[in-house]
């Protein structure tokens, strides 16, 4: 049975407990990209709440908070068979013991480490590679990471410019990261690079949907020298401009 979800990690939550509570999964994918075939069955799985922070609990209970947050890290990964890296990876280490997370000259856990690896030096190096500039009250950023490592570097950001409204904005994914007095979300975002375009009521937007989405629940919430760095991230500094 192929698993089809609304993209969401929660929404890989729910596959993943269907997979191990109702009926084994021969896939997992997002069901806007998912090509129909004559071979597998598919069935749509709804994000519930009540599955996924059950399916949270048990990755937890059986793996550890560190693996568990690696789970998260891999699907920020968003590459090719991503989800089904991970439902690999949690299969193993569920029907042979959680000891297998360790065996890295594994296939399986070997492709899982590798996805993680990438995630978490990108998001170490944009921690560094972040640059602001003011745009009246606001502080705003543009990036182009080739994950997507919002949710990872919000903590830190947030945590350091708690006084100030900063943006972080993720063109090519169309989203940003907005942060305030501590607290961070991931928003959706549709709009140009804006450092390009200076104009206040851009942000007034963007702020605006941050409050509007602040009380809901299931957002996203979780955190060189110059000639050291890689010609990708330069468009996006400020000294390189």
């Amino acid at each position: 049975m192929d698993y089809l979800y609304d993209g969401t990690y929660e929404g890989l939550l729910c596959c993943l407990y269907c997979h191990f509570l109702k009926i084994p999964a021969t896939g997992i994918y997002q069901k806007h990209i998912y090509q129909r075939h004559l071979i597998n069955p598919y069935r749509e799985v709804p994000s519930l709440e009540k599955y996924s922070d059950y399916m949270d609990q048990k990755l937890k209970q059986h793996l550890g908070e560190l693996i568990s947050s690696q789970i998260f890290q891999c699907f920020l990964y968003e590459k090719g068979e991503t989800e089904n890296i991970i439902l690999r990876f949690v299969d193993l280490c569920f029907k042979k013991g959680a000891k297998y997370a360790g065996f890295h000259t594994h296939p399986i856990v070997s492709s899982f480490d590798e996805a993680v690896r990438k995630v978490k030096y990108e998001t170490h190096r944009y921690v560094g590679y972040v640059r602001f500039i003011q745009m009246g009250e606001y502080l705003y950023s543009s990036i182009h990471p080739q994950y997507n490592i919002l949710p990872l570097i919000g903590g830190h950001f947030s945590d350091r410019y708690k006084g100030e409204k900063i943006i972080i904005h993720d063109v090519e994914r169309k989203i940003a990261l907005a942060a305030n007095d501590g607290n961070f979300l991931v928003i959706p975002f549709d709009k140009t690079d804006l450092s390009k375009h200076a104009k206040n009521n851009f942000f007034e937007i963007l702020w605006k949907t941050y409050f509007d989405h602040i009380a809901i629940k299931d957002r996203i919430n979780p955190k060189l020298q110059r000639n050291f760095v890689p010609l990708k991230y330069r468009k996006d500094l400020t000294e390189f401009k």
